[in-house]
Formats: C-alpha cells, structure tokens, sequence
C-alpha cells in the first residue's frame, strides 16, 4: 500500500459518509436546496425522497470504497482519483433528483399560497464576526512538523533509491519530502475553504432570526473544529505509511555472493533464491523388457543378461 492509494481510500471514504449525511445536517425548512414553510418541513415526499437519497448514497459510497479498497495495488495513484469523481457526480445526480421532485410537489401543491415571505439579516456579523479557532490548527501542524523532522533526520541515511508512489527513484528532497508537500496541500485547502465560509453571510430563519443566529454561530465552530481535527488526522495517514516503511523503504536483495540487487522481493522458488533441482519421487519403476529379434514376437530371450529374474521361461 502506497500513500497515494491510502490518502485516496481516506478521501473516497470521508466524501461517502459526508454525502450521505449531507442531509441530516442541513436545516429541516430547506430540504435539498428547496425552501419550504415550517409547517411543511415533514411532509411525505420529503420524507420519502431523504429516505430514497440515504438508500442510493449508502450504496454508491459502499461501492465506491471497495472497488478502491480492491484495487489498491493495481493500476497508478490517478485510479482513486477517477473513482472519486465518479462517486461525485453519482452522489450529485442523487441530490438532484430528489430536489426536482420536492420542487415539482412544492409547485404543484403551492405550499407558499397565503404565506408572506420575509428576509432577515444579522448585523453583528459584520460588527461581532466570530472568530476562527486558530488552536484547532496546532495538532496539523504539528503532524507537519513531525513529518519534516523525520525526514530531515532520516535523509543522509537514505539509499541512493528510494520508493516513490510505489516505483524506485534516485533520492532527491522532491522525492522524500513529498509527503510533506501533500500535507501542506489538504491542510493549506481545507483552512482556506474554512475561512471563506467564516467570511461569507450566514443563512438565517426569518420566523426565528436571533434564535437561528446563535445556533448557526455554535453549528460553524463545531464544524470547523470538527474539519481541522479530520486534516491533523489526514496528515497522520500520510505520516504513517512512511514511517512503517522506513520513509521510504528499501527495496534490496542480496544475491549469493552478496552483492545487493534491486527490485522486487523474491518469491518462494524464482527470483535469487530458486530451490534445488526437482527430485523425482523414488518410487520402484517397473523395468523394460527388450526382445532380441523376432519381430518382437514373445518367446525370445531377453538381452539383459545381468537380470536373471527378467529371463523368460
């Protein structure tokens, strides 16, 4: 197992269960993107299309991560890559189908008739923002940290080829501190992407403005603490794999001389450490009987003298 193969199963699987939990954690009024009025909140094609999206995510996502669990020691580090973005876009064709069909009962039962649509906006938003939890962040970076210590204690030691994404190349700090380089990546994207929703306007309830305000205040701070918790981790899997394996490991073998030899480990009976020549079971074989002449007709005097058991009568 490479890093790259196991950041993709991580990946595979964290968009599987997000997905698929992506309605339970959105507010009730707006089921699928459709906005709709308290009292409709639990109508029965709501009900019936969440159920039906849970049944079609959890089998995508199951799916998705055992073809990438299957398929980890085949193919190149892109292969989890196209499965994500296939699991993507079947999770998306999902959540579009049930937002078309709630759209579709919305329009034609006309849940809005009689009801008068307000709009509300908090200002302290803008005068009291709330603020990012820097703190979250000490674990990832410390996991970074650790990650280039390592590296940097372990570098001069390292042979002159090391494994990279599974194949050897000559070491260089490219080929080494790549994992770094991809820690720095998921932890740098995520902190930013947890920013802009910091900067961006909240959605508020217009029935219950000051009560809506404060749960999505604490929903944004379990969020984001919730996210930088997953990146520390998402660090640790690209950390381990490495370190298990000697950061990186050295694929040698000793001939029988003893000179090293690089490539893949041998198996049982190939490679630098064949077994011995095949021995035939001893078994009694039952000797040949030659005829001296005759047209081989019975009756005649064998030619293996030195055999008086085998004569003929």
């Amino acid at each position: 197992m490479t890093t790259a193969s196991l950041s993709g199963e991580v990946i595979v699987s964290f968009y599987a269960v997000a997905s698929c939990l992506a309605p339970a954690i959105t507010r009730p009024t707006v089921p699928f993107g459709v906005r709709v009025p308290p009292e409709r909140a639990s109508a029965p094609v709501i009900r019936q299309q969440r159920r039906a999206y849970y049944g079609r995510t959890a089998i995508i996502g199951a799916c998705c991560i055992a073809l990438v669990i299957l398929l980890q020691d085949r193919g190149s580090w892109w292969l989890s890559r196209i499965i994500l973005l296939a699991e993507i876009v079947a999770d998306l064709g999902c959540f579009l189908i049930a937002r078309n069909r709630i759209a579709a009962v919305k329009q034609a039962e006309r849940w809005y008739a009689g009801h008068r649509q307000v709009v509300a906006t908090d200002t302290s938003w803008r005068t009291d923002p709330p603020r990012f939890p820097v703190r979250w962040l000490i674990p990832a970076l410390t996991v970074i940290a650790v990650t280039v210590l390592v590296g940097t204690l372990r570098y001069p030691h390292l042979p002159a080829r090391v494994t990279a994404g599974g194949h050897l190349v000559p070491k260089s700090v490219v080929s080494v501190f790549g994992i770094v380089a991809a820690q720095l990546y998921v932890t740098a994207m995520w902190t930013g992407i947890m920013l802009i929703v910091y900067r961006s306007r909240p959605d508020i309830e217009a029935a219950d403005a000051a009560g809506s305000t404060r749960r999505y205040r604490r929903f944004l701070a379990a969020c984001t603490r919730a996210v930088l918790t997953l990146l520390a981790l998402v660090d640790l899997t690209l950390l381990l794999p490495a370190e298990l394996a000697g950061l990186p490991a050295r694929r040698d073998r000793f001939g029988p001389a003893g000179t090293a030899v690089r490539g893949r480990p041998a198996r049982p009976g190939r490679g630098l450490f064949p077994r011995g020549p095949r021995r035939i079971p001893a078994t009694r074989r039952r000797p040949r009987r030659l005829w001296s002449g005759g047209g081989g007709r019975p009756g005649r005097r064998p030619l293996l003298e030195g055999r008086p058991d085998l004569r003929q009568p």
